[in-house]
């Protein structure tokens, strides 16, 4: 690979005045200039962004972290469908994306700011963030630009973008009440995260507004995971055969939740209904297809990078986005 070592070298001047040139400073001479770009030209010099942006105090890239990414991840094309909405917005007004991950450990070691400085980035979108992780306070104080993916925050430079998680929830589970069921459970995600405080919210809200009563026995955590969606309805459902219908926080969920279900020889939705959350590709494909929210991760992606570069520019920005969402209703839920 040619350095600009190689190209000082051949042009018989110093490294600095090389870099200089590259980067277009007014102090080198025009000719210099020329004769510089010519031997780079020659030699086939590729320069690299990443050390003249640390020159220039300036970065064309948008971030985003990721934290807490799961082996099972993969499957629900969340994240494929955040960054792909990322990209194409930062891709049309020349801008690129780069990608980090984090985990509540890490956090622990290095904080939001200085991981900022030490990547040499302005802020970022963050996706993954729970409320007792070590960043969540930081973000609040911080003069960086963070936008955070569902979870709405107030703080000095925080946007936050989100659909109504609250709202979608009870129109969830007002969809399975409408149906007659009244013995409803919840498979809820990760306690720490904000997206399932909402989501909680809303399902008890539905089940007031009908009178029926909340039972904590109905409500369990498992961590937007399939596998341990499986193994707590396997449990829900052997010591509370009563109940006729799942209210799922997570596609992913959804799915062991179904596997359960048929596991245990019962039939959906003939003895269970089921709602899922989140519309991923997988969830028209289901046996039956899954009734669930549709949330476009896709143009959360695409406003989470427009909202980040107006915060970096210093430009109006929207504290909280709450965009569309839309029950979805297949036959995962039938009438009782």
């Amino acid at each position: 690979m040619v350095t600009i070592k190689d190209i000082a070298k051949k042009a018989g001047v110093s490294i600095t005045t090389v870099s200089r040139a590259l980067n277009n400073y007014y102090d080198v001479s025009p000719s210099t200039k020329k004769k510089i770009f010519d031997i780079a030209d020659e030699m086939g010099y590729v320069p690299n962004r990443s050390a003249q942006n640390l020159v220039k105090k300036t970065n064309n890239t948008l971030a985003i972290i990721l934290s807490g990414l799961e082996k099972e991840g993969g499957k629900d094309n969340i994240i494929y469908r955040l960054l792909s909405g990322m990209y194409s917005y930062a891709e049309s007004v020349n801008y690129e994306v780069v990608l980090y991950t984090t985990s509540s450990a890490h956090q622990r070691d290095k904080t939001y700011v200085q991981f900022c400085k030490e990547h040499n980035i302005g802020g970022a979108v963050l996706n993954g963030i729970k409320i007792d992780d070590p960043y969540f306070e930081e973000l609040i104080e911080s003069d960086f630009p963070c936008v955070l993916i569902d979870i709405l925050a107030q703080g000095k430079n925080v946007s936050s973008i989100s659909i109504n998680n609250y709202k979608a929830s009870i129109e969830a589970t007002q969809h399975l009440i409408k149906n007659n069921h009244k013995n409803i459970a919840m498979i809820n995600g990760r306690r720490q995260a904000d997206v399932s405080s909402e989501r909680y919210k809303g399902y008890a809200k539905a089940l007031r507004n009908n009178d029926i009563p909340i039972k904590e026995e109905y409500i369990i955590y498992a961590d937007y995971l399939e596998d341990k969606a499986y193994k707590e309805t396997i449990r829900l459902l052997t010591e509370h055969p009563e109940i006729t219908a799942l209210f799922c926080a997570s596609d992913m969920m959804a799915l062991g939740a179904m596997k359960a279900v048929n596991k245990l020889q019962l039939r959906i939705p003939e003895d269970i209904s089921i709602i899922g959350f989140d519309n991923i590709p997988l969830s028209e494909y289901m046996t039956p297809p899954l009734t669930t929210v549709d949330q476009d991760f896709y143009v959360m992606g695409e406003k989470a990078g427009e909202q980040l570069l107006k915060m970096i520019k210093k430009q109006d920005y929207e504290k909280n986005m709450i965009l569309k969402h839309k029950l979805l209703e297949r036959k995962s839920v039938g009438m009782l």
